[in-house]
């Protein structure tokens, strides 16, 4: 449905846009004082100038269907790619730390064991506050 509405949109943009061209021309050909020949002639010159706008209108909207068409294809190859990446390089991230967290977690071990060392090591205080 959602490509009805929108076919239908730049047919009524389309429309619309002639015909304000065509009004547009009518209005100027009718207000301006000149001789019948003379009118005939701009009217020609009128039609001719409506018609190559909506050649060029249907160009343009031709064009930007395959640039969006194009771009939708882009983006969905480009974001495969980009996700692959990423989940590439995490896994090489989590693989090159693996190594710093247990090396890491080793020295927490072996500082907590010298701490406790140390607190065994320290005379402790009576309650007179005197060293045992």
């Amino acid at each position: 449905m959602n490509i009805e509405v929108n076919k239908m949109d730049k047919k009524a943009l389309l429309i619309g846009m002639l015909a304000g061209t065509a009004a547009g021309a009518a209005t100027a050909l009718f207000n301006t004082p000149v001789s019948g020949r003379e009118a005939r002639e701009k009217v020609k010159l009128a039609q001719a100038s409506v018609k190559s706008n909506a050649r060029v209108i249907k160009t343009d909207v031709e064009q930007l269907k395959q640039a969006v068409t194009h771009l939708k294809d882009v983006s969905k190859d480009t974001i495969g790619e980009v996700t692959d990446g990423l989940k590439a390089s995490a896994g090489m991230w989590k693989e090159s730390t693996e190594p710093n967290i247990e090396r890491l977690q080793q020295e927490i071990a072996e500082i907590q064991e010298t701490a406790e060392d140390l607190q065994k090591a320290l005379p402790t205080k009576e309650k007179n506050g005197e060293p045992k």
